[in-house]
């Protein structure tokens, strides 16, 4: 736990200079009162007092120059939960790497990422939590990069007048760390202390969500009860949906996946069906008529990439294998696209069906050409998305 003199040091470090930006300091917030004019030239080291920025160099490279941008609420939602962690951060290393985080960040913020020169520079995007609307503020100190890797203590700031009337309520506050050094960070490893004053250790590989804690399952634990000899359509020209994964799916059960199908990944995907965790109930298994959903979550620190959402297969466990649901009397060609779908740290992809044969495919690709032949029988059925390692999550229907 930080102790209150080490927070009234942080209180120092986020009003005692001003960066040449307006409302950012060499390592901390906003200066009350500050007009960005006055009380330095922006040359400063990211301490209070002309420090070096360190917490002493043992193994540390050249001293960076920091300057910091309250952003104001978090950017990621935020995603991850306050009782798993004191945080979350991320390097942005170009400004490719934050178009994640600036659809709703407001025009400061997104200024401020403009200004900054990545030939030179990298910002890190910090968040984390307080319990009141004071806590919107967080300061950084001890930064230094050593051995590639920038290190720094990071605490949220509440009111500094005892005076002052604060709402009670869950605030996530984030700001954006500009560190101008040689070499430039690789990683980031943070002390990040949140609003109660407590401390943990936040790192920009982290997983930001822990894939146990996802609603949802990934497949039966048990042999389903009915396998079909077939699935097969008796309607003359009926031409079924081509299943595109190549070989193996991808079960991403106790972690995510990626593009390889080790389950380490930044993915994980989930079917999550309403009432699935009531006493005695089969948490995978479907009655008629049931709406049900699949989750596509992004439980890493950083961005992912994937294919386009149309890009999966309904497929019903038969003795000859997995068969695909879904086809045309026609050409049953979809026209795929190869481009890509950003998912952010935390984010979640939705795929939403009813158990029914109409209702498996109203929403999706090419409604008004596919359908559902023959009618839907007890089994196990998977839905595979091709659009990202082939991942697959399976259910029972029970008719």
């Amino acid at each position: 736990m930080t102790d209150l003199t080490r927070r009234t040091a942080l209180y120092g470090v986020a009003t005692g200079s001003v960066a040449a930006l307006a409302g950012c300091t060499e390592a901390g917030g906003p200066a009350p009162g500050d007009d960005g004019t006055d009380g330095g030239d922006g040359s400063g080291d990211g301490t209070d007092g002309g420090g070096d920025g360190t917490d002493g160099d043992a193994g540390g490279d050249a001293d960076p120059e920091t300057d910091v941008h309250q952003v104001g609420a978090a950017l990621s939602g935020p995603a991850w939960s306050r009782t798993e962690r004191r945080g979350f951060c991320a390097l942005l290393t170009d400004e490719d790497d934050a178009a994640w985080l600036l659809g709703d960040a407001p025009a400061e913020t997104a200024a401020f990422v403009e200004a900054t020169d990545f030939a030179a520079s990298a910002l890190v995007y910090v968040e984390s939590v307080g319990p009141t609307t004071c806590h919107d503020e967080v300061a950084f100190d001890g930064v230094a990069v050593e051995n590639g890797t920038l290190v720094a203590d990071a605490a949220v700031l509440g009111a500094q007048d005892e005076g002052v009337a604060c709402g009670q309520a869950i605030t996530y506050p984030a700001a954006l760390l500009r560190v101008t050094s040689d070499p430039l960070p690789d990683a980031v490893r943070l002390s990040v202390t949140d609003g109660w004053d407590e401390t943990g250790t936040v790192r920009d590989d982290d997983w930001i969500r822990d894939p146990e804690s996802l609603a949802g399952e990934v497949r039966p634990e048990h042999d389903p009860a009915n396998v079909p000899a077939a699935f097969e359509c008796d309607a003359d020209g009926f031409t079924r949906h081509p299943q595109v994964y190549d070989g193996e799916v991808n079960w991403s059960g106790g972690g995510g996946a990626g593009s390889d199908a080790g389950g380490d990944g930044p993915l994980a995907l989930r079917v999550v069906i309403p009432g699935d965790d009531a006493p005695g109930s089969d948490p995978l298994a479907i009655g008629r008529g049931t709406r049900f959903r699949i989750e596509l979550t992004n439980v890493s620190g950083e961005p992912a990439s994937v294919g386009s959402q149309a890009k999966y297969n309904l497929e019903l466990r038969t003795e000859s294998g997995w068969t695909e649901l879904r086809g045309t009397d026609g050409d049953p060609t979809v026209g795929y696209n190869d481009l890509a779908i950003g998912v952010p740290p935390g984010g979640t992809l939705e795929w939403e069906f009813e158990m029914t044969e109409t209702g498996l495919v109203e929403d999706g690709p090419r409604a008004d050409a596919f359908r559902v032949c023959p009618d839907l029988v007890p089994g196990r059925y998977r839905f595979v998305f091709f659009g990202a390692a082939d991942l697959a999550v399976a259910f029972d229907y029970e008719g």
